[in-house]
């Protein structure tokens, strides 16, 4: 999820702290109870405060997302031709890590892909 969504946003995956091969060694380091633990990364954005945390859930994905995601790939002032392409080579990229492209569109005058990422939830590129 970590490599999949740094990919989709620009982001950087988050490192392992030194000492540690993985975050569940980190965890385990820290003194972390065993019910405490769980799967987790992270990545953040290499030009500002925002980081987003995955962690693990044991239980699959039964229904749609609660919340659905919209990646803008476009800039407002290319054209047409151009947002296109920038949306499918995002799209590309995705489909290489294991994203999986639903659909196509046009919604209000703006190209889209629907999209499922590596565990499933959907989300939009435009």
């Amino acid at each position: 999820m970590a490599a999949f969504w740094s990919a989709a946003l620009g982001y950087r995956v988050d490192p392992v702290p030194d000492g540690y091969d993985n975050w569940m060694e980190y965890q385990i380091g820290q003194g972390y109870a065993e019910n405490e633990r769980v799967r987790f990364a992270a990545v953040h954005n290499p030009q500002g405060p925002e980081r987003l945390c995955f962690l693990g859930v044991p239980e699959s994905k039964t229904v749609k997302n609660r919340l659905h995601l919209d990646i803008q790939a476009t800039l407002p002032d290319d054209s047409p031709a151009r947002n296109i392409e920038r949306v499918d080579t995002l799209v590309a990229e995705l489909r290489r890590l294991g994203g999986t492209a639903q659909r196509t569109g046009r919604e209000r005058g703006q190209y889209f892909v629907t999209m499922t990422d590596v565990e499933g939830n959907e989300f939009c590129v435009h």
